[in-house]
Formats: structure tokens, sequence, C-alpha cells
């Protein structure tokens, strides 16, 4: 009896030590898809900000600003670090009229980007996106870094050059704006506006032109004038020599010797 009892004993003890394993295995796994979980609820939330994104641009694109302004803010409130939202709430903003509310979305939007570029130096639309913030912000120096970062990253879109194109317009840099929206058009043959915008930037680097040379006339007019002037002023100053010199050597008296001889030797000049 007792080997029996030492076998049941030894038995039943390896059941309560294989329950314990099992139980310590099975926590992990708990904790996992509570992880999991958050996770998911993270990305879902980030997902449909997503989504609200895309409509609020649709609301924008329709003129529905007001309601294109609401659904941006709940975008933002599923995903705050979302920029392109603040850029388009800031856009919806300036449409309404509210200038305020529009500067202060695109200076977030400009943080959100940069914050987001940080880790992300090499990403073409977040550098293209930051452009067009800034453009927002009438910040076109800084926009035009941004643009050209953007085709130095991705020098197939038709898009990035015409902006590009248009914030060198605001800068009056017309050569190297034609540039841009030549290459607009290359990338794209049926882009319209990029065409459009390549004649203005044409008829500016024309007007800078014309303006140049009206500018180099007027100098070399303003050169001509002051060596006719030179010249009419040496004759003026000459000919008062003559009379004072007829009048001193008609008086009787030798004072101003001096003067009466150096006129006399001007007018000895002018003698034939």
């Amino acid at each position: 009896m007792k080997p029996l009892f030492a076998i049941a004993l030894i038995v039943i003890i390896s059941v309560l030590f294989g329950q314990a394993a099992c139980s310590r295995k099975k926590l992990p796994d708990v904790n996992t898809n509570a992880s999991a979980g958050v996770t998911s609820s993270t990305e879902q939330d980030r997902s449909q900000a997503r989504v609200y994104l895309d409509e609020g641009k649709e609301l924008y694109r329709t003129d529905q600003d007001e309601k294109a302004v609401v659904v941006f803010q709940k975008a933002l409130k599923l995903d705050p670090d979302l920029a392109e939202a603040y850029f388009r709430l800031g856009l919806a903003y300036e449409a309404l009229g509210k200038q305020h509310e529009a500067e202060d979305s695109y200076k977030k939007a400009v943080e959100k980007h940069k914050k987001y570029l940080e880790a992300n130096s090499k990403d073409a639309e977040a550098h293209y996106d930051l452009g067009q913030t800034y453009a927002g912000l009438h910040l076109y120096s800084e926009a035009v870094k941004e643009y050209r970062q953007a085709t130095h990253l991705k020098d197939d879109d038709a898009d990035i050059f015409y902006d590009l194109g248009t914030a060198l317009m605001k800068l009056a840099q017309y050569d190297e704006a034609a540039a841009a929206f030549s290459k607009s058009l290359e990338i794209d043959p049926e882009n319209y506006r990029a065409e459009d915008a390549l004649e203005e930037a044409r008829d500016g680097v024309q007007r800078i032109k014309a303006g140049k040379k009206h500018q180099e006339d007027l100098l070399k007019k303003q050169k001509e004038e002051e060596l006719k002037t030179g010249e009419d002023g040496t004759e003026s100053n000459t000919s008062p020599s003559s009379s004072n010199s007829k009048s001193l050597n008609s008086k009787p008296s030798n004072s101003k010797s001096k003067p009466t001889n150096s006129n006399s030797r001007s007018t000895g000049v002018r003698t034939p």
C-alpha cells in the first residue's frame, strides 16, 4: 500500500504543478491581447481621422467651408498630430474670412510638419505640405525651400513644380518660375494652369528686361546731360574772364593786377 500511496501522491503533485505552469503561460497572452486592443483602438482613431480629413477636403472643394471646419476639427480631435488637417482647417478659415484662426491653424501645421520631418526627412510629401503651409502664411522664401526639397526627393510630380513656380512668382523670380512651370508641363502636358502660368512668367521676364533697359537708358541720358552741362559751364567760365579783363585794363589803377593777368591769359587763349 505504501508504494501505491507514494505513486498517487507523486501524480497529484505533478498535476498541480502542471496547472500552475499553464496558468503562468496564459498570463502573457492576456496582456498581449489587451495591448493589441489599445493599439487597434489608436489605429482606428487615426484611420477615422483620415476619413474625416478626406470628407473635409471634399466639403472645402465644393465651397461648404463651415461644414469643412467642423469635419476638420473632428479629425484633429481623433488625431492631434495630423498636420494636414491643421493646414486644411486654415484654408477653410481663410475662405470664411477668419484670418486670425487661419493663421493659428497654419502655425500649428508648421509645428506638426517640422516635428514629423525630424524623423522623416526624406518624405517628399511632408516637405511639399510644409511648403504649402508656409505659402498660406505668405512666407514664400520658406515655401520655395520646402518645394525645392520636395522636387529633389520626387522629381516627377507636376503639382510640386507648379506650386514651386507660383511661390517664385510671388518673389518676382520670373526666370526660375518659368523653369518650374516648364517642368510641370513636361511632366503633365495637359496641365493648362501651368501653361497659363508659364505665359505669365515669361511676360514677367520681359517686363524685367524692359525695366532694366529703361533704367540703362535713363542713366545714359543722365551722363550725357552731365557732360553737356560740364561743357557749357566751361564756356560760361571763360567768357566773363574776357569781359573782366577789358574792364580791368580800362582802369587807370594798377590794383588787382593779379586777377587781371590771370584773366588776360584766358583771353589770350581765346584770341585768334
